[in-house]
Order: structure tokens, then C-alpha cells, then sequence
């Protein structure tokens, strides 16, 4: 009995010892398997050059560092610009867009081994995507890049760089200085378009109701060599927008190149527009809009002199200068001669919103008022028999002295059906 026993634990003993030896082999085995799949999931993670993760690490002001505030090319800044030109001449070339690729691609290049030289690319298996040197408006602003970093298809960082272009052999600091002071004179017309900043401009002016003349205005009509007294200064154009059209004024916006012994010193983008209306012997434009009996305006100036009985509304205008006005502007309209001797109520809506009105008798076809600012005037023929209404104010036609010393005339049509001219001139 005894000697059975021993061999029962004996064989529970083995049994233990054997059920225990497989359990180590099998946790042994799924260490090893799952150390495999590790292994084998890393080698399959997605890189980008030297991995996206060093990439996600820079951080802007990384990014701000290694890009720099200026970087050189091999292009003069006389070869971009004559590509412009030369496409504006031939519209069929590519000059222009193979120029800006080449510049692109050249920056790209240098901003690829400044990110190698700070270890965070390997140029063997990067993307060159993922570093992208673009000039976003070439033909509007040809001396700036923007250098972006994306990762995914997400622009991580980016920053604008000044293009530093190539020396030309003829170039010369003294004529550069020159030519620059010379551009910074030019006193241009300050014109703002509905949502847009102030602009430099040179305005067509054209009477109203010329329209023959006015429809035949095109983007060359301004002669741009009047700017420069100096013909040493060669000035080139080019187109990089349309216009547009109404009773504001119309036009395009123009690229100016400003050239000394053919080298490019200077650029300037101004508006050339064409307007109804004057310009003033200071040299301001000022535009007259006929506004229409639908408009706004219109309705409420009307509505503002049926109070005193006037139903007979001859013309309704606004006017707008861009630039310099002074006080005492004599603004002379002119409604025809058949009204000689008859009176007309000029209404005026000054920029506060205040009226003021004028009485005037018609000489020589003409009426004449003396005003501080520019707006919306209505003209309406007095009616002696329904307005019983003492006038705000008689004019003397006649100047008085010390006030302003110069006078400028201005053509324009006071109403459709009768023509004529107005004038707008300051007074002495």
C-alpha cells in the first residue's frame, strides 16, 4: 500500500512538474510572437523625409529661424519685369509664368538645404512638397515670396520673404536714389473704390453727355510720360486687372515700371480711370455722377424741396474730388439759356447730412453757388406762385476778393433734354 502510494505522488509530482514546464514555453512563445508584431508595425509607420515627427516638431518660431527675412536670386528685377511686358505684348507666351516658376523653383531649393543643414531633412526621401516656396500675386507684388511647411496636406507654418534680385551691370545706387525721389513726387490723385484702400490714380476727365468720346476711353488713354519732367526716366506699363463701369468712375489698375539707362529702379501701382466731371486748376478730378430718379438720393432730395412746393427738378448730381479741395468753391451749373432771368433752388446734402439750399437767378444759361465741400446737389426751377418761403440765401455771382487765388472751369450737362455746360471754378 505504501509503495503504491509513493508512486501516485510520484506521478502527480511529474504530472505538475511537466504542465508547468509547457505553460513557460507557451508564455515564452507570446512574448516572442508579440515582440514580432511591434517590430513589424513600426517598420510599417508612415515617414516623411526623415519622419512627419520631426517635422510636427518645429514649431513657428523654429520654422521663423530657419527661414530667412530675405533670400537672393539669380534673376535682375529688369528680366522679371520685361517678362510682364513681353506677355502683356504677346498673350500666347509663357515667359512670364516659366519666370516665375524658375524663381519659385530656385528658392524652394535653397529653403530645402537650410531645413538639411538644421537636421530636419533628409533631401535622399523627402517630398519636396512638403517644403513649397510660392510668389502668390507676382504680376501685383513681384519682390515677395511665401515659404510654407505641409504636413498632410496642412500648412503648418509659413512666412514671407523679400526677394533679393540679382545686381544689374549698368545698375547704379545714385541713379536708383534718383529715380525713387523722383517717383515719390509725383502727385497722384487719391481714388477709393467701395471696400478697397485709398490708391494712387490719374483720371480722363469727360463733360457729361459726351459719351462718343467716353466710350472710345481704353486703359492706354492716359499718356503716362506726363508724369516725369525728366525723359532721362523711362516709364513702361502693364496691365494686371479689369475695370469697371457706372456712374463712379471706370478703369484699370495699372503696374507703372519706372527704368533709368534700362535698368529697373522703381514700381508703382496706380488706378487709370476716366470720369465725368473737371479737374481742378490744383490739379484734383473731380467727378460728377448724374443720379437717376431711382436712386436713394435722389428721391430724398426731392421729397426735401416739395416741402417748399419745388416739383420741377431740372438735374440731380453728386460730386467727388480726389485730392486737394479748398473753401469757397464757386460750383456753376448751367441749365440752358431759355431759363434766363428765372430763379432755381439749388438743394445741397453736405457730408453731415444737413441741407442747405441756394436761390440763383439764370444768366446767360448759367447758375452759380459758392460751396466748402463736394456732395450731392439737386436743381429745381422756383415756382413764384407755390413757394411762399423765404429763401436761405441769395448769391452774389460777383467774386469777393481774398478768398482763394485761382479759378478752374469745368464742362459739364445739367440735364438731358436741355444740355449746356457746367462750371466748376474756384473762387478769387
Amino acid at each position: 500500500m505504501k509503495t503504491k502510494l509513493n508512486l501516485k505522488i510520484l506521478l502527480l509530482v511529474s504530472i505538475l512538474l511537466i504542465t508547468m514546464c509547457l505553460f513557460n514555453t507557451n508564455m515564452v512563445q507570446a512574448t516572442e510572437v508579440k515582440t514580432d508584431e511591434t517590430t513589424d508595425q513600426s517598420n510599417q509607420l508612415p515617414t516623411n523625409g526623415m519622419g512627419a515627427e520631426l517635422f510636427n516638431a518645429i514649431t513657428k518660431e523654429k520654422f521663423d529661424s530657419i527661414v530667412p527675412n530675405t533670400i537672393n536670386v539669380t534673376k535682375t528685377k529688369t528680366d522679371f519685369v520685361n517678362a510682364i511686358i513681353e506677355n502683356e505684348k504677346n498673350e500666347n507666351s509663357d515667359i512670364f509664368v516659366k519666370t516665375v516658376e524658375e524663381i519659385n523653383a530656385e528658392v524652394q531649393t535653397k529653403i530645402i538645404t537650410l531645413f538639411e543643414n538644421s537636421g530636419y531633412m533628409d533631401e535622399e526621401i523627402v517630398e519636396k512638397e512638403t517644403i513649397k516656396a510660392e510668389m502668390q500675386d507676382p504680376l501685383f507684388d513681384f519682390n515677395t515670396i511665401t515659404i510654407s511647411l505641409t504636413i498632410d496636406g496642412t500648412i503648418k507654418s509659413s512666412k514671407n520673404v523679400t526677394i533679393n534680385y540679382a545686381k544689374e551691370s549698368s545698375y547704379s545706387a545714385t541713379d536708383e536714389t534718383y529715380v525713387k525721389n523722383a517717383v515719390k513726387n509725383i502727385k497722384f490723385a487719391q481714388y477709393k473704390d467701395v471696400g478697397t484702400e485709398t490708391t494712387d490714380a490719374v483720371f480722363t476727365i469727360y463733360n457729361i453727355g459726351d459719351e462718343e468720346n467716353a466710350n472710345k476711353w481704353t486703359e492706354k488713354t492716359y499718356d503716362f510720360t506726363k508724369l516725369l519732367n525728366d525723359n532721362s526716366i523711362t516709364i513702361k506699363t502693364s496691365m494686371y486687372a479689369g475695370g469697371f463701369g457706372g456712374g463712379t468712375p471706370w478703369g484699370m489698375p495699372m503696374l507703372l515700371h519706372f527704368y533709368k539707362n534700362g535698368v529697373l529702379y522703381e514700381t508703382k501701382s496706380i488706378w487709370n480711370l476716366g470720369a465725368y466731371g473737371t479737374t481742378l486748376e490744383n490739379g484734383t478730378p473731380v467727378n460728377m455722377a448724374k443720379l437717376e430718379k431711382d436712386d436713394q438720393i435722389y428721391k430724398e432730395m426731392a421729397k426735401e424741396l416739395e416741402k417748399d412746393g419745388l416739383k420741377n427738378i431740372i438735374g440731380c448730381y453728386e460730386l467727388t474730388a480726389y485730392g486737394t479741395t479748398d473753401k469757397d468753391m464757386k460750383v456753376s451749373f448751367n441749365v440752358g439759356t431759355n431759363y434766363n432771368g428765372k430763379e432755381v433752388k439749388i438743394l445741397h446734402k453736405k457730408s453731415d447730412n444737413t441741407y442747405e439750399t441756394f436761390t440763383a437767378k439764370v444768366e446767360n444759361g448759367k447758375v452759380t453757388i459758392t460751396v466748402n465741400e463736394f456732395s450731392p446737389f439737386m436743381i429745381a426751377l422756383k415756382d413764384t406762385k407755390t413757394d411762399n418761403k423765404a429763401d436761405d440765401r441769395v448769391l452774389d455771382n460777383e467774386p469777393k476778393t481774398g478768398v482763394i487765388n485761382y479759378t478752374v472751369f469745368a464742362s459739364v450737362i445739367a440735364i438731358i433734354s436741355l444740355g449746356g455746360l457746367s462750371i466748376i471754378k474756384f473762387k478769387k
